[in-house]
């Protein structure tokens, strides 16, 4: 049987809409991947930062304080700091300007970023009947930790959410006395491409939270 012009036409045009129903299914799973492709490369780098400032101040004093507020010495001949907190708050900051696209903490607003730091003694089989956490640095702020946004503008934007608790549920009832360096960063992803079938279900701009724990030799308890 021969085909009529019309029906020609009329397959051409259904062939047309099937094409731009699945184009644009395409384009949305495509913007889709782009963006939590995004959110998870900002996520990995907040993750690398904490662990990289946590390891390198596994071998500092973290009783060593000062009262410059320097990350970096300047042309002057100003010192940089050698506070333990801040030292670890400015790896920090250090790492994430090293990303690609750039993570940046905009500690001086009140919008929930933070770099919470604390040092921890654990007390551990031996010198108590159950490992415990003997002590937490700095004294100051209790459970609360270390606030970057509190030490450089005044205000506290985080507190720890590493709690004694959750610290001695974890310890082994055999582990021995140590000491920990905790840091902990509360971050924010801006998405970028503000799609609205994922603006309706995931807040914008999205909340990170990673922490970090590593050995303190410094600030085991004296036997």
């Amino acid at each position: 049987m021969q085909t009529t012009k019309s029906s020609r036409s009329v397959y051409q045009g259904q062939s047309l809409v099937e094409t731009a129903l699945v184009m644009v299914l395409l384009i949305i799973i495509l913007a889709s991947i782009v963006e939590f492709g995004l959110m998870l490369n900002a996520y990995l780098a907040v993750q690398d930062a904490a662990r990289n400032a946590a390891r390198y101040s596994s071998d500092y004093l973290f009783s060593y304080r000062d009262d410059i507020r320097k990350c970096r010495p300047d042309e002057g001949g100003g010192q940089a700091t050698r506070d333990f907190y801040r030292v670890t708050g400015c790896l920090v900051n250090q790492e994430l300007a090293l990303a690609r696209p750039q993570v940046t903490l905009t500690l001086s607003m009140t919008n929930g970023d933070d770099v919470v730091v604390s040092a921890l003694s654990i007390a551990g089989a031996g010198k108590v009947p159950t490992p415990t956490v003997y002590a937490r640095f700095p004294g100051e702020f209790g459970e609360a930790g270390w606030s970057e946004s509190l030490d450089w503008f005044g205000h506290r934007n985080q507190s720890s959410l590493i709690t004694r608790d959750k610290i001695e549920n974890k310890l082994d009832m055999q582990a021995p006395s140590t000491g920990f360096v905790a840091v902990e960063i509360f971050s924010h992803y801006d998405q970028v491409l503000k799609l609205p079938w994922i603006t309706a279900f995931i807040s914008d701009p999205v909340p990170l939270y990673v922490y970090a724990i590593m050995p303190l030799v410094s600030a085991e308890p004296d036997e």
